[in-house]
Formats: C-alpha cells, structure tokens, sequence
C-alpha cells in the first residue's frame, strides 16, 4: 500500500525534476565516445529521460485510461488532431529540419501532459500536490541563494558533469534599438534572475500561477502553501517582468471579480476584497524593485498614448503582434509555416522587421522571435485549422471551471494569460508546470462531482 501510494508522487515529481532545462554534455561526449558515432541533437534531461519516465508512468496507471478517456474524451480528440496537424505542418514546411526538431520537442511536451493527467489519482492527489509544492520550494531557495551571490547553480551542475544556460537579461535594450547582437551584448546588464527557467517572464508568470496555487492549497497544507505564497511573491519581485507583475494583478481582480459574484450577499468578504486590493495597491506603489519600477514606468508611458504607433515605440512586442498579424492574413498555407518558425516568416514578410538587423546576424535573431502572443504564434505556424483547435480546447477544459470554485482554475489561467503577453511554448520547463496545473484541474474537478455522486 505504501508503494502504491507514493508512486504516482515520486511520478510527478519526476517529471517536474526531468523538465529541467539541464544538457548532458559529460555523458553525451561518453555515449559518442562509445559507440564512435555523433548524436544529431545535444542530450539533456527531457530528451533523454523525461519521454521513459512519462511512458512507465502510464503504464503504471493504465487501468486508470478507460475512466480518464471517458472523461476527457473530446478535448483529448482535438489535442491529439492538433499534434498530428503539427507533425503535417512541419512535414511540409519550408523550414522543415527546424519544424521537425521541435515538433519532436513539443511531442514530449504532449506525452508529460498526459502522464500529469493520469498520474493524479483520488488516492494520492495530496501527497502529489505536497510534492509539487516541496520541488518549486526547493528550486526557487536555490534560486535566492544563487541571486545573491550564495551559491552557483551553474558550478553545481559543472561539478556534476551537467550544463544549464541560465538566462539573465538587463536594461539598456528597448523599443527598436535592436542593432547587431555585439551591441546588444554590450548593452545589456545582466541582474535579472530567470530560475531554473531559460527567461525571466516564464519564470515570473509560472510564480504568479504558483502564488494561487498555494492560496488554493493553505487549507490542505499550510506550512508548505505558506512557503510556496512567500517564494512566489520574492520571485515576482527580484524577477524584473512586467508581464509575471500584469498577469499577476490580473488574474487577482479575475479572482476577486468571480468570488464576489458568487459571494455577492456577503458583505464581510467585500470589506475584505477591498481592503486587500488597496493593501496590494499601495505596497506596489511604494515598494523599490526594479520590477515595480520598470512596471510604473511602462503605464506611464501608456497615459501618453494617441495611436497604435506610439505602442510600437514603447515596446517591441507592439511591433511584433501587428507583423505578425499582417503575415497571419496574407498566409495562404494550410498548415500554417511550422512549429518554431514564426519568426522566420516575420523577417521574411517584414522589410521593416528584417532592415534593423545585420544581414549575417538575421537568421539568429529568425531563431530566437516569435509573435510574442501565444494565440498569433500559433496562427503562424498551424494556420487557421490550428488555431481554432486550440481554442476549442481551452474553452472545454476551461468549461467545468463554471461548477467549481474560482480560486481553482486560477493557477492554470495564470499561465495562459502569461502567454497572452508573450510566448513560452518553447519553454519546457514552463510548459511542465502548465501541464501540471491543467491535469491538477481537471482532477480535481472529476474528484469533486465523483464525491457529489457517491453522497
């Protein structure tokens, strides 16, 4: 009984683990040295180990396949029509070795979800959430440590053989100074952390979805959800996004907005949402962190504001979201151009776009955009089929939120609406907490009307 009630824990907590953004290279080199031949693509944790240990774990839960294919069954139809509409996109893409590269990345992306979705059983859904909680708890620690100067996560992982490209970004690169990559390097100070995370706006967004999932669970764990709260809130405000800090007051007032709607006769709770909106008001106001600052800064910018242009000089993702809305229409593929490929297209159809940049450095920076905006990234790479599939989707998982409680589904939309602002598909760890909060939802929701049945 033991065994099997701390399986599926020890399941999730492996999967979060081995999303990490961690490469090999000490046992890459080893492998080719062995069988004297060069691998196509750089090993890490989730190519290597994550798609076995997604595989065992449904194996484990496979009686459980019926029941969840009962109840998930047409939104699982439309992500799986969705992935194979992915694989055809990039089949006949002209930038196919890229789309197929990352159609295989996302494939994985796909199974970690569906191993999420079936290792949170009734039986151990707590003991599972506790997990989840302890390795966001443990990681964000390392992270402080590492921001101030404690400890070197990257020395860790050296001493061990392993590689992770922390990403830290700085100030000094706005608007459309965009120039050659030499410049842009040495613009750039380096003083925002991004976690275990490859950028500081996934890292922020996932913190703000973890802020609610720890208000969600203080009433089955409260020494671990305090914890959890307390790391969420010094991520957002060491991070410097303000897209963590707008998704974050967003999804508050979303959350305010739906519990008094159902609460509307109680007049104690809206003394008390009010008071809490002011309290949070006044300490972003007067607190000193880069991120409130540059925050502050920006909505200034806005009151000065007359046309979409004046947007476009504030900051660059405005630029990026009309491109790629342009190139969105005059597309006449399908398929869409293929997974990761948006920004190719964007410096293709965009004279504007591509003149800012050095002819030698162009494909680099092809590589690195995209729209910015998870729904017009998508709109590109799968076309007008893809697009509606996923939408459909999020509209039926996001229906049973209707007969739940709202602080529920509040971690999930955190993450979408974070992608909303920006785009963070091809970030596999973010992608992994995504995948989490969208199993632990659906979960949670057949847990509930199961209960409701039985009584």
């Amino acid at each position: 009984m033991t065994i099997k009630h701390w399986a599926n824990p020890i399941f999730i907590g492996l999967l979060i683990l081995l999303s990490l953004p961690i490469k090999l290279p000490a046992l890459q080199q080893w492998l080719e040295s062995i069988f004297l031949v060069s691998l196509p693509i750089k090993l890490s944790l989730y190519t290597l180990f994550l798609p076995p240990v997604a595989v065992l774990c449904l194996i484990w839960n496979r009686r459980r396949a019926k029941g969840i294919w009962l109840q998930f069954r047409w939104p699982l139809i439309i992500i799986l029509f969705l992935f194979c509409w992915m694989w055809l996109g990039a089949i006949t893409s002209d930038y196919m070795k890229l789309a197929l590269k990352h159609s295989g990345r996302y494939s994985i992306l796909l199974l970690t979800f569906i191993a999420f979705l079936f290792a949170l059983d009734s039986e151990s859904s707590k003991s599972s959430s506790r997990v989840f909680s302890g390795i966001y708890i443990i990681l964000m620690g390392l992270t402080f440590l590492d921001h101030y100067g404690q400890v070197s996560i990257v020395g860790i992982l050296a001493s061990l053989g392993m590689k992770m490209d922390l990403f830290h970004s700085g100030v000094g690169f706005s608007g459309t100074d965009w120039g050659s990559i030499q410049q842009v390097k040495d613009n750039f100070i380096f003083m925002y952390p991004s976690s275990f995370f490859e950028h500081r706006n996934p890292y922020a967004v996932v913190s703000a979805g973890m802020f609610f999932w720890g208000i969600y669970n203080l009433k089955h764990s409260w020494f671990f959800s305090s914890l959890v709260i307390i790391s969420a809130l010094w991520s957002l405000v060491i991070a410097g996004s303000r897209n963590g800090l707008l998704t974050f007051f967003l999804i508050l007032l979303l959350l305010l907005i739906l519990t008094v709607r159902q609460t509307r006769h109680s007049r104690t709770f809206f003394v008390f949402a009010l008071i809490a909106v002011s309290l949070l008001g006044f300490i972003f106001y007067s607190i000193e962190s880069e991120t409130a600052n540059r925050t502050r800064s920006s909505l200034n910018r806005l009151t000065t504001v007359r046309s979409y242009k004046d947007l476009e000089k504030i900051d660059l993702r405005f630029t990026m979201y009309r491109i790629s809305f342009e190139v969105g229409l005059k597309s006449t593929s399908i398929f869409g151009s293929g997974t990761k490929t948006s920004g190719h297209e964007m410096f293709n159809n965009s004279k504007e776009l591509a003149s800012n940049f050095l002819p030698e450095t162009r494909k680099i920076w092809a590589e690195r955009y995209n729209s910015h905006n998870a729904l017009l990234t998508i709109w590109i790479e799968m076309g007008w089929v893809g697009l509606i599939a996923v939408l459909l989707f999020l509209w039926l998982w996001f229906r049973p939120a209707l007969r739940g409680p709202p602080l529920l589904m509040m971690p999930m939309l955190a993450v979408c609406v974070g992608q909303i602002f920006d785009y963070f598909v091809w970030e596999i760890f973010f992608m992994a907490f995504q995948s989490f909060f969208f199993a632990h939802f659906a979960a949670t929701i057949t847990f509930q009307e199961m209960d409701q049945s039985s009584s």
